[in-house]
């Protein structure tokens, strides 16, 4: 008698259980697709925006060492520059650049210019002060 009470008690536990499993799985599902599309709604009434805390941004700019530009020039361009209104392309040829005309102790602002896909078509660099 003893074990059919036990049994009983079980079985009933574990629909309760199930039950509550159920309903808790249906309930926050239904809240799951709402957050989601407010998230997704979210992102393309503002587009997405990223910032790094290695890469401080301040609006459209963010500042650089020469040193920088150069080993950037030397490791191979992804898109053209312009170091102080000289525009080097990414096709140039790197060992027939002059990198004289930057100076690597001083500190360039850069202004990315991005087409309208996204991809980033031009760099700016203009000098901004001295050893940094």
């Amino acid at each position: 008698m003893d074990e059919n009470i036990a049994k009983a008690v079980s079985f009933f536990s574990i629909t309760i259980i199930l039950m509550y499993a159920f309903s808790l799985f249906f309930v926050l599902f239904g809240k799951g697709n709402e957050l989601i599309s407010k998230v997704n709604r979210k992102i393309t009434d503002r587009g997405s925006v990223y910032i790094t805390e290695n890469n401080p941004v301040s609006g459209n700019e963010t500042v650089v060492p020469g040193a920088f530009i150069i080993g950037s020039i030397k490791n191979g361009l992804e898109s053209d520059i312009s170091v102080n209104s000289v525009v080097i392309r990414k096709t140039d040829e790197i060992s027939m650049l002059d990198l004289s005309l930057i100076d690597i102790s001083a500190v360039y602002k850069a202004e990315y210019i991005f087409d309208s896909s996204g991809k980033v078509t031009l760099i700016k660099y203009r000098i901004t002060g001295g050893d940094s």
